[in-house]
């Protein structure tokens, strides 16, 4: 049985859906996998807990539903504790990070990686700003140290659209990604092919926990171009940045405009896509019109999708996945089980 020692830090919607799943999956797991995966710290922000034994107890005790966002309350909380002292000392196998993105430093999600990954701690994280800002040095350090670098969770939540990328693009040469890579703005576009204006339709994506309360991110373009870019880097090795990417989001849609669409038997998406042109990686966002007999004309709702197009294996289309903090956390867990099977966190 191998026992990997489990920080998380950041306890916002996806660190709690993560402590819930170690705790609910544990035994799962060991037997299953023969990997225990034991949580011994949670970081917030304004301290955290450490216990070598374990905390799931304690965290189960104290609840870690959607009125459980800070962890004061729990016996044993340490407002001192902090994240150069858990990983200086090595008090973790493996770090979960879910801090909040910034898409332009990466901060502080970059630092956090960084530190881990240098102190041969195995990493698997949500945050999307790291990949944005140093993909290049994260992942030679990974590769340097042997370790898990799983940024599954960062492009699509369950949607395996990294893992489809890069195992089933491998050593092929992929001309083009593009995908239906936001879950809030088709479930308003399916929505407004019901006829609510779009207003309603995101507020009534907001009352279902689909949107944020502020889906600017979403409904501008910004959450897919963030996600396209971070495929294009590690799929397609394209050195583009956010100002590369000509975005365009779904705000000034009317039911009209779908109306219209819908008649002459087409749907609207807000579809990313990176291709090569000229030797260079090129991107956009944009709402495209599409046919029924295109791929994505069927992806409904909050579902998402992803394609890829290589010169030696063809065409590879991926749908699905689940929407949400808890298949967002379980894909992050995905990847750290995926390389468990592989090998690459020992024996």
């Amino acid at each position: 049985m191998k026992r990997l020692r489990v920080g998380i830090v950041g306890y916002g919607n996806l660190g709690r859906a993560a402590a819930r799943l170690l705790r609910e999956k544990r035994d799962v797991w060991r037997t299953g996998e023969g990997l225990d995966l034991d949580l011994v710290c949670v970081l917030g922000r304004r301290g955290g807990l450490f216990d070598p034994m374990g905390l799931g107890a304690a965290l189960a005790r104290h609840g870690d539903g959607e009125d459980k966002k800070t962890l004061d309350g729990v016996p044993g909380f340490d407002p001192s504790l902090r994240f150069g002292r858990v990983v200086e000392e090595r008090l973790i196998d493996l770090l979960l990070e879910f801090t909040p993105t910034d898409k332009e430093t990466g901060e502080p999600g970059t630092t956090h990686l960084r530190e881990a990954l240098k102190r041969g701690i195995h990493v698997a994280t949500g945050n999307k700003g790291p990949i944005l800002a140093a993909w290049e040095e994260l992942s030679h350090l990974a590769r340097e140290g042997g370790l898990l670098l799983g940024i599954g969770c960062t492009t699509g939540g369950a949607l395996p659209s990294v893992i489809a990328g890069c195992e089933g693009m491998a050593g092929a040469d992929v001309s083009l990604i593009e995908g239906v890579l936001n879950g809030t703005t088709n479930f308003i576009l399916s929505r407004m092919e019901g006829g609510l204006a779009y207003e309603d339709a995101l507020r009534e994506a907001q009352a279902a926990g689909i949107a944020e309360a502020n889906s600017d991110m979403d409904v501008r373009g910004w959450d897919t171009a963030v996600k396209l870019l971070i495929l294009a880097k590690v799929v397609m090795k394209g050195g583009l940045s956010l100002n590369d990417v000509a975005v365009t989001g779904i705000t000034r849609l009317t039911p009209k405009d779908v109306e219209r669409e819908q008649k002459a038997g087409r749907r609207i998406k807000l579809i990313g896509r990176a291709w090569r042109e000229g030797g260079e990686v090129r991107a956009s966002v944009a709402p495209e019109s599409i046919s029924a007999v295109h791929p994505f004309y069927s992806v409904s709702a909050k579902n998402k999708c992803v394609r890829y197009v290589a010169d030696t294996l063809g065409d590879l289309f991926v749908a699905g996945g689940a929407s949400g903090p808890t298949p967002a956390a379980a894909s992050a867990l995905r990847d750290v089980i995926c390389a468990w099977r592989m090998g690459m966190l020992g024996s």
